[in-house]
């Protein structure tokens, strides 16, 4: 189970890591983002191609090329693998026609030579420099299908003679029947293979540039340090770290406290870990788990016909319903059943957090505003209770952001209502 559309990992997480030139890289990015393996191997797999791009950023940390020339060579190469577009292979056919028509030996050759120029760059600069072992199996048959394809032209020989004007007939016809020896199968392989590193090189640049540290899975508890959210610009970092027992964390704070932003980024670390990407923190440890589930903003459905309330009993079901078995589930809960009334809450929240004890492999995080369950919850092993610091200095609430062992009970809405002059302003004029 997957629900984590309240991260907003294509408008607010995406960009973080998008340094792709192309569409097709972005979208490759994309997939990179949305993509979680289904074990903690193949999570550490994933993990090992940023590694490795990263441990050969001097080879390969200044790549880039033009997004138009890759469209023309794109369109080039795709006309002739495709047989739209057929080269001449005679030298001496070549000759004549490029001598009669200038038009035609200026069209021709700009065609070849930005082809020529385009994929030497790719192979001079930054395939030919990458070193394959450091990197995981199915990462290598992927490199080695970019530089298998890039090996089938002269392309060193073709440059030199670019770069001295000496690329004659001879020379075009050379490249158009290597050009006309690929496959269409072989040439979308190609452009597929090219465009995932491309994506993996801008994601460990963003991971390199935003200072993410790669996770480590362990069996159980959960341990991260110094974790922010990474849209923040000046973040509080905090650090949680929770015992193998410890599966249901309760936060408490007043309104305007963080603990959404909080749980955001737990969220986020957690998500972002399964992905095989690096997290915000200093320090992240973390069991593998099979269901991750962020519920900050759930909203009423008008085309489903269902409110807020009823969203909340059906998301809790499911995460219970993927709980029943053997698989670990993460799960975080804002403000959980604030679509009912009051009593309602605390009845059901009571039973809801009771409840949850019989998940122990499981970790569930709730925040909540009712602070009537601090003396109404009975004691149970592996609930632990969180909240956000907060103070007033002059009358006037102070937030510090840090997270704290222990149950706030401040309450600070009649204190912001008075300090803005509410009281005074319902009595209406005189």
């Amino acid at each position: 189970m997957l629900l984590v559309d309240d991260l907003r990992l294509d408008a607010d997480i995406l960009p973080l890591f998008n340094f792709t030139y192309c569409h097709e890289a972005e979208t490759a990015v994309r997939q990179l983002l949305r993509e979680l393996p289904p074990s903690a191997e193949l999570v550490t797999q994933k993990q090992a191609v940023f590694r490795a791009l990263l441990a050969q950023w001097d080879a390969i940390g200044e790549f880039s090329y033009s997004r138009i020339q890759l469209a023309e060579v794109q369109r080039f190469l795709h006309e002739v693998v495709s047989g739209q577009l057929v080269l001449e292979t005679n030298r001496v056919r070549l000759a004549a026609r490029l001598l009669v028509s200038e038009e035609a030996r200026y069209r021709t050759r700009a065609r070849y030579v930005q082809a020529i120029a385009f994929l030497h760059r790719l192979e001079h600069h930054y395939f030919r420099r990458l070193n394959p072992t450091d990197f995981p199996p199915f990462a290598r048959v992927r490199l080695a299908t970019i530089t298998r394809f890039l090996e089938r032209f002269s392309l060193s020989s073709a440059a030199e003679a670019i770069t001295q004007d000496q690329f004659s007939a001879g020379r075009m016809v050379d490249f158009a029947r290597q050009l006309h020896a690929v496959d269409e199968q072989e040439l979308a392989a190609f452009w597929a293979a090219f465009f995932w590193l491309e994506a993996c090189w801008s994601v460990a640049k963003g991971l390199w540039q935003q200072g993410f540290v790669f996770p480590e899975f362990q069996p159980a508890g959960l341990h991260l340090a110094g974790f922010y959210h990474p849209l923040l610009a000046s973040p509080v970092k905090n650090t949680l770290d929770l015992d193998p027992n410890d599966n249901v964390l309760l936060l408490t704070g007043p309104n305007m406290s963080g603990k959404s932003t909080l749980l955001k980024a737990l969220g986020l670390c957690v998500y972002l870990a399964h992905a095989g990407l690096g997290v915000p923190a200093a320090v992240a440890r973390l069991p593998f788990y099979s269901s991750i589930v962020v519920a900050i903003n759930l909203a009423d459905s008008l085309s489903g016909g269902y409110s807020h309330f009823l969203a909340e009993i059906r998301n809790l079901k499911a995460v219970l319903e993927a709980a029943q078995g053997p698989d670990r589930v993460f799960a975080v809960f804002d403000e959980l059943f604030r679509g009912t009334n009051v009593d309602d809450a605390l009845d059901i929240t009571r039973a809801t957090v009771a409840g949850l004890a019989a998940f122990p492999h499981s970790c569930f995080l709730i925040s909540t505003h009712l602070l009537q369950l601090e003396s109404q919850l009975p004691a149970q092993p592996g609930r632990r209770t969180f909240c956000i610091e907060c103070r007033l200095r002059e009358g006037r609430p102070v937030f510090s952001y840090r997270l704290q062992p222990g149950w706030s009970s401040l309450k600070i809405g009649r204190i912001l209502f008075d300090k803005e002059g509410l009281p005074e302003l319902l009595k209406g004029s005189a």
